[in-house]
């Protein structure tokens, strides 16, 4: 089986956490009312519309590497007409047709491979002071939960099919943050820390979250029982060593200028 795109409706459902995490910063963004910003990763375009809603005269581009999270951003943001731009590009490789005012990102540079690429773009898509403030994992994310997906792994029904476990995402320090945007001649105010947990009530929708986000990419090599199995697995071990079922974040926030 081969790895697809994200489920952008199931992603839109389950992602409460990450949208209160990214709301929550986008209270300290400089927004005038009447500025160009470029959404770095807008999903399913959730804080997109919190944006344009906030913003009755700003432009916003929505800029997604996934399809189906593009065309669920559409269907959301349809209302607000010419006001949003929406552009299909990886962040370490895009470039705009004019610069913007500011960048926004939420729960997304964690995904992108390659960072000093990245930042590169980040920094040529910005005018001359413009701002950028982002959210993301940072190392140290997810680090019990992907220990107990590891231990699941070496059971005798899984190894047969997966060789380890690869995530997609990579989790790195402040310190190397700051290093690689500044690298890009970003000038960085804040780069820190903070730890965060996300909970569910019921083991259904915990285990949606985990197939949908966090194990999306090695659940996609098995076939639909042994996904199951393999989710199943993970929550009872969740469960037995925390009480409840509980996903331990670590968000880096990042707040610079070009």
């Amino acid at each position: 089986m081969v790895e697809t795109d994200w489920n952008a409706a199931a992603y839109d459902d389950l992602s409460d956490p990450q949208f209160a995490w990214g709301m929550a910063v986008l209270e300290s963004a400089p927004l005038a009312g009447s500025e160009r910003v470029l959404d770095a990763g807008c999903g399913s375009g959730r804080l997109t519309e919190v944006m344009l809603e906030r913003l009755p005269t700003a432009h916003l581009i929505a800029l997604d590497s996934s399809p189906q999270m593009l065309e669920q951003a559409r269907q959301r943001l349809a209302r607000f007409g010419g006001r949003v731009e929406f552009v299909e590009a990886s962040l370490q490789e895009f470039s705009l047709s004019r610069p913007v005012d500011g960048i926004f990102s939420n729960a997304v540079f964690h995904w992108v491979p390659d960072h000093d690429a990245m930042y590169r773009c980040l920094h040529a898509a910005l005018r001359p002071g413009g701002w950028l403030l982002a959210q993301f994992g940072g190392v140290g994310n997810l680090d019990r939960t992907h220990r107990r997906g590891e231990e699941v792994v070496e059971l005798p029904q899984f190894s047969n099919f997966l060789n380890g476990l690869e995530y997609g995402a990579h989790f790195e320090t402040p310190a190397m943050t700051r290093r690689r945007m500044e690298a890009a001649g970003f000038s960085v105010s804040h780069a820190g820390l903070h730890s965060v947990t996300a909970r569910f009530e019921r083991r259904e929708r915990f285990e949606a979250f985990l197939h949908t986000v966090v194990l999306r990419r090695p659940l996609s090599k098995l076939s639909p029982e042994l996904q199951q199995a393999f989710l199943g697995e993970v929550s009872q071990r969740t469960l037995r060593e925390e009480g409840c079922y509980v996903l331990d974040y670590v968000r880096l926030t990042v707040r610079a200028t070009a």
